[in-house]
């Protein structure tokens, strides 16, 4: 940021130092100058024009300067009195102004009369910036005599189209038609203008067109700041440059829009500055000013040559930085880049691409339409062209030739890229990393890819499968292995003949605590796998969800209490009814107070929560963990997984299984969520419809 404002704040104060210093100069330049002989301007010349119809009336009382042509209608005494009025006017305001302008003399002859008007006592033509003897004969024909330099034909058309437009003023449009300046006879005109001037911003001296020496200076000058702008350019670093504004905006355009814009600007920009200041320095633009009764005639003429530079300056200023960054980021690049014609080339490329782009599993019937359209258009196209068009046929065949074996070579690579995909997955291997872009293959590769997915998915599956049975053999024997060796003990310790009655009491407590274990857990193992194989009746009914929980929790209270549980039931205060069998449900929920009662840490509260749910009654367990959560809760319900890894709590490993089972064989869903040592388990049964 601060090397930014840095560029911009030197690049303006560069320009305004190198615009103040050609200002200061126009002085200088201004009272050095010299005027050529063509330099009489158009204003001097009409100016002279209406000198001789005014001096020419003086010297001979019975010209008639104006004559009015009433074939086309009458003119009224009054109308012409005012259009005599007009002219004379006008006439006599540009003979003042040369009469009071040290830069210009004349000499008139009439018969015996002579008006001499600034004119040396010795005449030197050669001193004479313009000297001119015009003879106007008995006819009224003009012609020039002893003219030192360019001979000006002055009281044409052109002279004469300011007197028209005045009358046509008065006659209501009319003038062109009805009024005629009659010009001179016999008479002689010498006017002379001499080469040192005086600087005195009169009307030979503003009328004057620019000197060579105010183009030459000019140009020089624009020159010489043109070099220092881009010398101070490729000082900068361009990132700097392309972050500031103007600069910033104009290396935006398009290519061909920049070169149009700077081409055009700057040609406007430079010529109207020349301009502009040639007319200040000759002192046209201050007259112009004056006229107008201008405030400070002089500083506004210098502050718009100063707003021209400044904007002429920054216009180069953004062309070498717009360049300098072509530059930096390649041609080429930029060409395709920041232009249109890249943007053409580019959109035809994607158009051909995407056309050339099918795959064989889709018809191909619109694209071979599109294909034969291009090339038919293309083909009416060439034959406009004649026996040109023959070359341009060839060179059109080349470009079909690379652009087909482009097409060529990439189909080959999709083709060779698809079929080693297929190889590696007939030998087992599914690491392989699909094609993601198989051109016309794309189908058949999307086909390989789904094969290679499901593999994995099915290889995954079994593997998992063969883990999980793998575990159950172990948990099964170990869970059988456990009471079957404590009856087979205990069996042998009642064998004694020498055991007294309590202790064979003790013991046959024991081993029938060891036989209902062995039973539930077979009675378990009978109803998850009735459950998982669908082989399980179910008796679904209506019932209030709220009513059925409250009674299964006060039925199993005791459980929680031994631990010092408080079970918090939060319900909205209106029933929900549910369809569901209701002995499988009662064992869902007392599988899950039993599973809190095992496992939750003592002296906490469990939270339950039972609220409705689009077509769900939801069931929230949320409790405290008191060992540390380090198992995957999408395993922690499959059958034999225990959270507690220790496996010092009775069960079969099977609470959590069974109700994920009875849950979904009802058309409900069980899942298990852990938030730290939270622990939640979230059931959903079908609402009542």
């Amino acid at each position: 940021m601060k090397h930014r404002y840095s560029f911009i704040t030197s690049f303006f104060i560069l320009i305004t130092v190198c615009t103040m210093v050609i200002l200061g100069l126009f002085k200088n330049v201004q009272e050095n100058a010299t005027y050529d002989e063509f330099a009489l301007g158009d204003q001097t010349v009409e100016a002279i024009s209406y000198l001789m119809l005014e001096k020419a009336a003086e010297l001979d009382p019975n010209y008639e300067m104006i004559q009015f042509d009433e074939s086309n209608g009458a003119i009224s005494d009054e109308q012409k009195a005012s259009v005599n009025s007009s002219l004379r006017s006008m006439f006599s305001q540009y003979t003042t102004l040369l009469d009071n302008d040290e830069n210009f003399g004349y000499e008139i002859h009439y018969n015996d009369q002579t008006i001499s008007h600034n004119m040396p006592e010795k005449l030197d033509k050669s001193q004479a910036l313009y000297y001119n003897e015009i003879y106007f004969d008995n006819e009224s024909v003009q012609a020039s005599q002893n003219s030192s330099y360019y001979y000006y034909d002055f009281l044409n058309e052109d002279d004469l189209y300011y007197v028209y437009e005045q009358a046509n003023v008065v006659l209501n449009g009319n003038a062109y038609n009805q009024v005629y300046i009659n010009l001179p006879k016999n008479i002689s005109f010498t006017f002379y203008i001499p080469k040192d001037l005086e600087s005195n911003q009169k009307i030979i001296v503003n009328s004057l067109n620019i000197p060579d020496a105010f183009a030459q200076f000019l140009i020089f000058a624009l020159i010489i700041v043109a070099l220092i702008i881009l010398v101070f350019v490729l000082i900068f670093p361009i990132e700097i440059e392309t972050k500031a504004q103007p600069f910033c905006s104009a290396v935006r355009m398009k290519l061909e829009i920049a070169v149009i814009f700077y081409t055009s600007a700057l040609t406007l920009l430079l010529a109207g500055s020349i301009y502009l200041s040639g007319k200040t320095m000759n002192g046209t633009i201050l007259r112009w000013l004056e006229q107008y009764k201008i405030f400070q005639p002089q500083l506004i003429c210098y502050l718009l040559n100063f707003i021209v530079y400044i904007i002429t300056f920054t216009t180069i200023a953004c062309a070498y930085v717009y360049i300098k960054n072509m530059i930096k980021k390649k041609p080429l690049h930029f060409l395709k880049t920041n232009s249109l014609t890249g943007m053409l080339i580019s959109y035809i490329k994607l158009f051909l691409d995407k056309t050339a782009s099918f795959d064989l599993a889709n018809d191909l019937n619109k694209k071979l339409l599109i294909f034969v359209g291009i090339n038919t258009l293309a083909c009416i196209i060439l034959c406009l062209f004649g026996p040109f068009g023959i070359l341009l046929a060839i060179g059109y065949g080349l470009l079909c030739f690379f652009y087909l074996k482009k097409q060529l070579n990439k189909v080959q690579e999709d083709y060779l890229s698809t079929l080693e995909h297929a190889m590696s997955l007939a030998k087992g291997d599914f690491e392989i990393t699909q094609n993601q872009d198989a051109g016309i293959f794309n189908s058949l590769e999307y086909e390989l890819s789904s094969i290679q997915v499901g593999f994995e998915t099915s290889l995954k599956e079994k593997i998992k499968s063969q883990n999980l049975k793998t575990e159950l053999i172990t948990n099964v024997s170990h869970d059988l292995k456990t009471p079957l060796t404590g009856i087979k003990n205990y069996l042998e310790l009642l064998n004694d003949p020498d055991l007294d009655s309590k202790t064979r009491n003790e013991y046959l407590t024991t081993l029938t605590n060891y036989t209902d274990r062995l039973n539930n857990l077979i009675q378990d193992l009978f109803e998850i796998s009735k459950a998982n194989s669908g082989n399980i009746d179910l008796e679904p009914q209506k019932i209030n969800l709220i009513e059925f929980m409250e009674q299964v929790h006060a039925e199993n209270m005791s459980l929680l209490e031994e631990k010092n549980l408080i079970l918090v039931f939060e319900h909205d205060d209106e029933d929900i009814y549910c369809t569901f069998d209701p002995d499988k449900t009662v064992r869902i929920f007392e599988n899950l107070i039993s599973n809190i009662s095992k496992y939750t840490l003592e002296n906490t509260r469990v939270f339950v929560k039972c609220k409705k749910e689009k077509n769900f009654a939801t069931i929230t367990y949320k409790n405290i963990s008191k060992t540390f959560l380090d198992f995957d809760p999408e395993q922690i319900t499959e059958r034999f997984v225990r959270g507690d890894a220790s496996r010092h709590e009775s069960g079969s490993g099977l609470g959590l299984a069974i109700i994920k089972s009875f849950a979904e064989i009802q058309d409900g869903q069980f899942k298990i969520e852990i938030d730290g040592d939270v622990f939640k388990a979230i059931l959903k049964l079908p609402l009542f419809k």
